[in-house]
């Protein structure tokens, strides 16, 4: 039996499938978004980006539960103005944070569990990226952080064929085996302390907010949320998602991720609360 749209809480992928390709929240996603609240629609989102940023896209949109940010390794409530921080590199500022490489056209960028985004090495793509996706920072030095405050490390290359997981793994040693590296563009790559799993984030977004996993619909378009749509009472992707999201999605929206996949599914929701009223 499906969930009526007020007893469902919606986690939607925020960064591809809300936002437009110079990474905007266009004003017919906000309407929707509106009239979905406006229905009793239960509203959460995912994205890659700090909780400052999500805060400056979303504008008055308003969200019922904790936000999964900076690629789900921060739970942030954005109502009390805390996050539940789900990894760290603790204990790691000798092994990793002191001795990441200066590599000419590397940015470093680091995003906190208290929501910051610190720059420890600009670049022209580092800035590019900061500028397009709304992110306020500082400048920092490595020697001034403390590793259980640093969620993520960020490496935005101005050249995007340049090989820079061998120079990591050069650079770091051993430590670079108990990492997680991940290549979220062509030129930015991602280390986490490793990943995060899809229960440690289902946890913190559903209870806080009184959801179960069952009432929890994921609408995914991006790998670090595949264990999410594993969990989910209800998934669904877009019908241009990667492979591995289709197979594993309950069901898929007849519009590709950039032609109104997520106004699909929320104005179906609200059209089916419309005729059971």
């Amino acid at each position: 039996m499906k969930q009526t749209i007020d007893q469902t809480l919606v986690l939607c992928d925020l960064d591809h499938l809300l936002l437009d390709a110079s990474g905007n929240l266009p004003q017919l996603q906000r309407d929707v978004l509106q009239l979905f609240a406006s229905r009793g629609g239960k509203l959460t989102v995912f994205s890659q980006r700090s909780p400052k940023a999500v805060r400056s896209l979303l504008g008055g949109v308003r969200l019922s539960a904790p936000a999964l940010v900076c690629g789900g390794t921060l739970a942030y409530n954005f109502s009390e103005g805390t996050g539940t921080a789900l990894c760290s590199f603790e204990g790691m500022e000798e092994t990793v944070l002191k001795k990441l490489p200066a590599m000419s056209g590397v940015g470093i960028a680091l995003q906190m569990r208290d929501g910051s985004t610190r720059a420890l090495r600009m670049s022209e793509g580092l800035a590019l990226h900061f500028k397009q996706e709304w992110t306020p920072f500082v400048l920092s030095n490595a020697a001034d952080v403390k590793g259980e405050e640093v969620l993520r490390i960020l490496f935005y290359q101005d050249k995007k064929q340049m090989p820079l997981l061998p120079t990591l793994q050069k650079e770091l040693g051993d430590a670079a085996a108990f990492l997680h590296a991940e290549r979220l563009a062509p030129d930015m790559l991602v280390l986490t302390p490793g990943l995060v799993s899809g229960t440690a984030m289902l946890n913190a977004v559903c209870p806080p907010a009184g959801y179960s996993a069952e009432q929890l619909t994921v609408l995914a378009d991006c790998a670090q949320m595949l264990d999410l749509v594993h969990l989910a009472g209800e998934s669904v992707v877009p019908a241009d998602a990667a492979p591995e999201l289709r197979l594993a999605a309950h069901q898929m929206t007849l519009t590709d991720h950039d032609t109104g996949a997520a106004a699909e599914l929320l104005y179906g929701m609200v059209r089916r609360a419309e005729q059971s009223a």
